[in-house]
């Protein structure tokens, strides 16, 4: 007697799969300029590298550093200490994160990466009131964690547009 039986595998209900989502959006990668901590959204980020040689690019921005060669891809680097109006001294911690942007990655130069950790929307106040030189339209908020205030940026919009189209003209040209 020949039987098959078809087992089915499960698969994850609405509720997990939003669970996932909900977890997976709370993720901020922590990194420190100076003595203030900044978080970007973990999904944006590709990884964390030691820095790494830069080739200059002449007539460039003075926060795009150049170009680096990770595994046979040209990534511009960018200065954030230097964007955001931070001292760009050399630190014994110093990191490169990599991240996604519509003209593909670059990579943010930053003096230490602290952790990744889960920041909960109740914790983050979306429009703070605050007076700074620090632009508005990087700042998707202030999060609470533990006794520490992250100031959490979108990585595209410190670049801006013009640091974008300035690395696509590098990389077509």
């Amino acid at each position: 007697m020949n039987t098959t039986t078809n087992e089915v595998t499960p698969k994850p209900t609405d509720a997990k799969l939003n669970a996932t989502k909900d977890e997976n959006d709370n993720k901020y990668l922590l990194f420190s300029i100076g003595k203030e901590i900044f978080g970007v959204p973990l999904m944006g980020v590709r990884e964390v590298t030691e820095p790494q040689k830069v080739k200059p690019i002449a007539n460039t921005s003075k926060h795009f550093l150049g170009v680096i060669n990770i595994r046979g891809e040209i990534i511009g680097v960018i200065d954030l200490r230097i964007r955001l109006s931070h001292p760009a001294e050399k630190t014994p911690f110093m990191a490169m994160i990599i991240f996604e942007t519509a003209v593909g990655p670059m990579a943010a130069l930053v003096d230490k990466v602290e952790s990744v950790s889960i920041i909960e929307e109740k914790n983050i106040d979306r429009n703070p009131n605050i007076s700074s030189d620090f632009p508005q339209k990087y700042l998707m908020g202030i999060g609470k964690l533990n006794d520490d205030l992250i100031t959490l940026i979108n990585l595209n919009d410190v670049l801006g547009i013009e640091t974008l189209n300035n690395f696509r003209t590098t990389k077509m040209g």
